[in-house]
Formats: C-alpha cells, structure tokens, sequence
C-alpha cells in the first residue's frame, strides 16, 4: 500500500438530533499524496464542507459526530489523538481556509495580531523575529507596503485583500496539508484569478499538498491534479482531471459537466439538472442519484452500487459502470 499524506477511510460523520439523523458523510474514502491538488466538487449540501471540517475534527457538536472511519495523517489516525497532539496539527501541519474567509477574521484586532497569534500558537518565535516572520508572510501573498499594513484592521482592507490575509495565517507555519474551502466565491473574477495562481506559487514554494473545494470546474481545470465528485455525502467519481472532463462514467458528473456553459456555444437557455438533492436524513434506496437521473434502472432503485475502479485511478460509483443497467 502506498504511503499518502492523507488517507481517508470509510469516514461516517453524521448531525445526530432527537428527530433524525443527518448522514451529512456516509461512507467516504480518497487519499493525497505530497504536493499533490485534490478537488471535491458537488451541489450544495453533498458533504463536501463536512469531509473537510471532519479531518480536523472541527464539527460544531453536540449534534456532529463522527461515528466511523478513519483519518490517516503521515501513518497518525486523527480520530484517536487527544487533544493536545491534535492541537499542533490544527493550523501546523494541516490548516484551512474557511468557507467565508472575511469572517475569519477578528474585527477588534489588526491583522499583525491576527498572524502573528498563529504563528506562536505553533512555534516559540517572538519579539522583533515575529514581528519579522509577520511581514515576511505578507510580503509571500503580495500585500503591498506590509510593514505599515500589519497595523491595519480587517474593515480597512478590500475583500481580496482580506482573503490574502487569510491565507497568510494559513501558510504562516508551512503546513504540510492546506484544505481551501471555496475560497473564492466572494471574489470577483480578476481578484480570483489572481488568487488561484497566488495559491499555485504557494503551493510550490512551500511544497504543500492542497484540498481544494469550489463548485467551479473552470478551477478545477486550472488547479487540480485529481478530482472527488460528490453527492448525498457519497463520492460517487474520483479519477485524473483529464478523465473526468473527458471521459466522465457516471451520470452525474456528465451532468454536471453539461451545466456549465460554453462560449462557443450559442444557447437559449443553460442546461440544469432537474430535481434537487436528497435531504440527507432521508436518502432513497438504491443509487441516490436515481430519482434525477435520465438512465435509471430497476437496479438502480434497489442496490447502492459499490464504488470501484473502471480505469488506471478512475473509480466509479455507477451500475452502468459495472455493466448491471
């Protein structure tokens, strides 16, 4: 078996109330191996957030729990360590770039304070060599005039300049994993564009494995080396990004491949995918997917079909696929 920096088996987390339970996750596995750009795309409420925030065991509790898998970082389970040791990975050796990354940010508190807390949070640099590492980090995610910035306050800065920021916390302490959350969503198109290949030159200059969650197959395109496709907190595809734009095998990749728009296509109206996602509390039998799927069979209402390799890394969560519909 092959060493990866992270490896995540069968994980199982679910929001757990007096009334039902959420199987926000039920059943994911994929890994990262070094310096490699994992992508996990999906619709709104498929588990993608969730996946991330329960590799560091970030769900909000009482009501998130993790109830099966496991979560391996560098040969550690995550799932069983206290505490403490969990508390040096958290922002060390893995960090993360929240869904909202203005809201990360502490109003009350510049932004010199604000990194350099991450910094000696996990290393015992002080004084004037925190003062120094502070604007060095600035300077790496291009923020002009830093030793005068590190004064300023969140409201003083503009949304991309913001979200640089966050990054600079992210990266403060070189993790070897770095998970980003949709981190472009609130950017316009010239800052995002400026953002990803920030995010590229980062990458390779600290040599980091990245997660990189987005609704966006343009940035798929652009960043990732793989790609998760998720649905009803099941990864339902996962192979190359070449494989999935071209040779997608499951009906809801296709799909949602088909509802991006194309500009040299001259249409009257965007493609969609009728229905909406299943409520997680109350999956159908069978494939998931059946109920908004244009191939589906008498199987597909009955079975939940297994994931399993079709190609040379390309799996697939499909009957289709397996030759039964």
């Amino acid at each position: 078996m092959a060493n990866h920096l992270l490896e995540v088996i069968d994980l199982k987390a679910y929001f757990i109330t007096p009334s039902s339970v959420v199987k926000a996750v039920d059943g994911v596995s994929f890994h990262v191996d070094e310096k490699e750009t994992l992508g996990i795309v999906g619709e709104s409420g498929c588990g993608k957030t969730v996946t991330s925030l329960s590799i560091l065991r970030l769900l909000p509790r009482p009501a998130g729990n993790i109830v099966g898998g496991k979560i391996l970082f560098e040969g550690m389970d995550i799932l069983q360590l206290s505490e403490k040791p969990l508390h040096s990975i958290r922002g060390g050796k893995i960090s993360m770039i929240l869904q909202d990354p203005m809201a990360s940010l502490n109003p009350v508190f510049n932004i010199g304070n604000q990194l350099g807390e991450a910094i000696t949070t996990h290393t015992k640099i002080k004084n004037s060599g925190l003062t120094a590492r502070v604007i060095d980090m600035l300077k790496r995610v291009k923020i002009p005039s830093p030793e005068a910035r590190i004064r300023d306050f969140p409201h003083q800065m503009s949304g991309g300049m913001k979200q640089r920021v966050v990054g600079a916390i992210s990266i403060s302490c070189h993790p070897h994993l770095l998970i980003a959350d949709e981190p472009t969503t609130s950017l316009d198109v010239t800052i995002q564009a400026q953002y990803l290949q920030l995010l590229k030159e980062l990458q390779a200059e600290f040599r980091m494995a990245l997660i990189f969650i987005t609704h966006d197959f343009g940035i798929v395109a652009s960043m990732c080396d793989r790609v998760a496709v998720m649905y009803a907190g099941k990864i339902v595809e996962i192979a190359p990004v070449r494989d999935i734009f071209f040779h997608a095998a499951h009906p809801y990749t296709a799909a949602l491949l088909k509802a991006v728009p194309k500009l040299e296509v001259d249409i009257d109206r965007l493609v969609s995918i009728k229905g909406q996602p299943p409520r997680l509390d109350k999956v159908p039998e069978g494939c998931s997917f059946s109920p908004r799927c244009p191939e589906t069979k008498d199987t597909c209402l009955n079975e939940m079909p297994p994931l399993v390799e079709i190609g040379k890394d390309h799996y697939s969560r499909c009957w289709k696929s397996h030759g039964r519909s």
